[in-house]
């Protein structure tokens, strides 16, 4: 994985594992990736994330979620904003949530 970017990693792991369908998938945790993972959560993106401690970086454990026909609640998931292109908006120029 590249270390350059961990928030694209992030979402790749997210992306990736819900194209293949899996229920879970597991991250390398930071605070910042625990605090996205959170929001996720409140907002209903994800059914749950667990902290499981290794004994260094630790892992979220993160548990997709799924709509009747077996879809990703996920959709469209992409990263604007890259370390070597930022892009800065006004907040009333960030898109909806569809």
């Amino acid at each position: 994985m590249s270390k350059t970017d961990p928030i694209a990693d992030y979402l790749t792991c997210i992306r990736n594992a819900t194209r293949a369908k899996h229920p879970k998938v597991d991250i390398p945790a930071s605070r910042l990736k625990e605090e996205i993972t959170k929001i996720l959560q409140d907002e209903a993106y994800i059914k749950n994330h667990v902290m499981i401690s290794d004994g260094q970086q630790g892992i979220i454990r993160i548990y997709l979620k799924y709509d009747d026909q077996n879809k990703s609640v996920i959709s469209g998931l992409r990263r604007i904003s890259t370390p070597g292109f930022r892009r800065y908006v006004n907040k009333k120029a960030i898109p909806r949530v569809f």
